[in-house]
């Protein structure tokens, strides 16, 4: 009788967790753990937007890496952190796909599919923002990360400071300085920052970024600073 008991009460555990799962919203993560509140993110909504994607492919590498691909990567893997921190994660995207059909499409189709990742970030009430990309151009020789923010924004700016610190943690002597950069998806939310990781256009710095280990490095800096800021 107390095993059927136990049993029953198990599946309706069981059960009810499933049900969680299945009613997060879609392109959400949510930290799970029975200690997450005293996680410091727990409570926090992180948007995470991979630039580019589908039909927009952003720049190309050295030896041929996609920008759009490099993005997605690391944005994955620095959801997983801010997730482990006890924060929930939005997506704008988690494949390579654009939000809008490029064939069906009129008018200026960036700004629209601009639009539409704008349009998630709100409608999930994100906390802040981290746009993801990689940089590129036409010499070689250019190398490091930079972060960018609205002008006039002192909210993004304070966030892209505490990005910084962390960053700078890792030694890169090619780590740029963040400065404001009119970017659109960047009105998306109060604190918002665009995340340049590195330059594809470098073969060095390229080889880095395609690395899981160096891209799980960077994604532990970025969340480390978005723990900053909320402190």
């Amino acid at each position: 009788m107390e095993t059927g008991r136990l049993l029953r009460a198990t599946a309706g555990l069981l059960m009810g967790c499933l049900l969680f799962l299945l009613l997060q919203p879609p392109g959400t993560l949510t930290a799970w753990s029975p200690h997450m509140e005293s996680l410091p993110l727990f409570g926090r909504v992180i948007a995470v937007d991979p630039g580019h994607g589908g039909y927009d492919a952003g720049c190309t590498g050295a030896s041929g890496s996609l920008e759009k691909d490099v993005n997605l990567s690391l944005a994955l893997c620095l959801g997983q952190e801010l997730r482990s921190l006890g924060a929930s994660v939005i997506f704008t995207r988690e494949m390579d796909e654009a939000l809008i059909d490029p064939e069906t499409t009129p008018g200026y189709k960036k700004r629209q599919e601009l639009d539409k990742r704008i349009d998630r970030i709100r409608e999930a009430d994100a906390d802040l923002l981290l746009s993801i990309h990689m940089n590129a151009y036409t010499v070689q020789k250019y190398r490091g990360a930079q972060l960018f923010y609205l002008q006039g924004n002192e909210e993004g700016q304070r966030l892209a400071d505490c990005l910084q610190e962390e960053l700078e943690e890792l030694g890169d002597p090619y780590l740029r300085a963040p400065s404001c950069g009119e970017y659109y998806v960047l009105n998306a939310c109060k604190a918002a920052v665009l995340v340049e990781c590195g330059f594809l256009s470098n073969p060095e710095e390229e080889a880095l970024l395609l690395t899981e280990d160096y891209r799980k490095t960077l994604a532990r800096a970025l969340a480390r600073g978005v723990v900053r800021y909320f402190e």
